[in-house]
Order: C-alpha cells, then structure tokens, then sequence
C-alpha cells in the first residue's frame, strides 16, 4: 500500500525510512514468519507497523513484541494497534539495551546500507547477542557482513514487494 505520509516521511528522512514504501503483506508475512515460535521479540524501526502486524499474529498470547521507533509520526501510527503485548518506543534501536533484557530475537526494518560504517556495526554488535536476527534489506551485498557476526545467514529473497527485498535470517544456535 502506498501511503502518503510514508512518502513524506522517506523525503524528509531518507536515511531513516530507507524506502518510498511500506513493506507489502507478503514481505511482512514472509518476516514474520522467520520469528517461529519466539515469545519475546523486538523490532528495530518498525516504521507504519505492517511487520509489527504480522509479529502479533503469531505471537504467543504470553508473548511481548518491544518495537524501536525513531520517527514520532510513526510511533503514533504503532501505538493505535490494540494489543497489549507491544509496548512501543521512541528511540534509537542502537539504544535497545536500556529497555529490554532478552534478545532472544530481533527483527529490523532498518536500513542498514544508508548507515555509517560505525552505526552499522553499533546494530550488528547488539543483534549478534541474540539467538535470531532477521533483517530486511533491498540488497543482497550485506551477507559477509552478517556472517561476521552470525555463524548460520540465510538468505531469503522476496520479489513481491516494491522494490523487490532480500531477509536475511541470522542464527546463533549456542545463544
């Protein structure tokens, strides 16, 4: 869905949004997807929250999704959906671990390529200290970056999103 506002957003701050954009319903199904089971999970730059959405649905009722959201417009379009497993948070993600204690998984809309080579590596350094790591990217260039920092990167490729994107889907099996 195009959206407006979401346009408005990337012009405004290109380096934040990362795309024209919202990410389609098979995208965030297919990210969604990747949480399998997880119970608490965290979304870096949830953005409008179609990602968000999806999580929810296949949270355990017991579950708890904290999303890391650094544009205030999009904070208030996340904290209009109903649920009282997300907790929603205006901040930086690089600032995550003031706020929650378990990363068991993270999944980030962020867009790493627009980052500095030190921003990039502050996320990467977090995310490294979860089980599973599931990153959306429009690029498919990132992944000996992420095998750095991860032993098991899958590489997930969905044309059905404008523009096509790629998930990587990072583990740390002794985590």
């Amino acid at each position: 869905m195009i959206s407006l506002r979401f346009i408005w957003q990337f012009l405004r701050h290109p380096t934040q949004v990362g795309t024209l954009t919202q990410s389609s319903r098979t995208l965030a199904e297919k990210m969604a997807e990747q949480i399998d089971g997880s119970s608490e999970v965290i979304e870096f730059g949830a953005g409008t929250g179609p990602v968000t959405q999806e999580i929810l649905k296949r949270l355990p009722k017991n579950g708890r999704l904290t999303c890391f959201e650094i544009n205030p417009k999009f904070c208030r379009d996340l904290e209009r959906i109903n649920d009282p497993r997300l907790k929603v948070i205006n901040d930086d993600a690089g600032n995550c671990e003031r706020y929650v204690d378990n990363l068991d998984c993270i999944v980030s809309g962020l867009p790493l390529v627009c980052f500095t080579e030190s921003k990039q590596q502050e996320i990467l350094a977090i995310t490294s200290k979860s089980k599973k790591y599931i990153q959306l990217q429009y690029t498919p260039l990132l992944g000996k970056k992420m095998r750095a920092y991860f032993p098991q990167v899958e590489l997930k490729f969905v044309p059905q999103n404008l523009p096509p994107a790629f998930i990587y889907v990072c583990k740390n099996p002794a985590k």
